[in-house]
């Protein structure tokens, strides 16, 4: 019987932690990218997850002659 209960409480864990990965997340891999005097540079992209991700988004900076955000796909 306690070996039983061992095995669900076991389980259970186990399954909390996958339905807590970022499959069951909205993900996408989002590129920084920077745009100055028209010539675009682009990073490399990085899986990103859940707030960050529309941290990331809704990110559009301009400084000067230059603008950044990132381009999340």
């Amino acid at each position: 019987m306690k070996k039983s209960i061992l095995k669900l409480a076991g389980v259970s864990f186990v399954m909390s932690l996958a339905f807590t990965s970022c499959e069951l997340l909205d993900c996408k891999t989002c590129v920084p990218v920077s745009v100055t005097n028209g010539v675009e540079t682009r990073g490399p992209g990085v899986l990103t997850c859940g707030d960050e991700l529309a941290e990331k988004e809704s990110k559009y900076e301009t400084y000067g002659n230059t603008t950044s955000y990132y381009d999340c796909d």
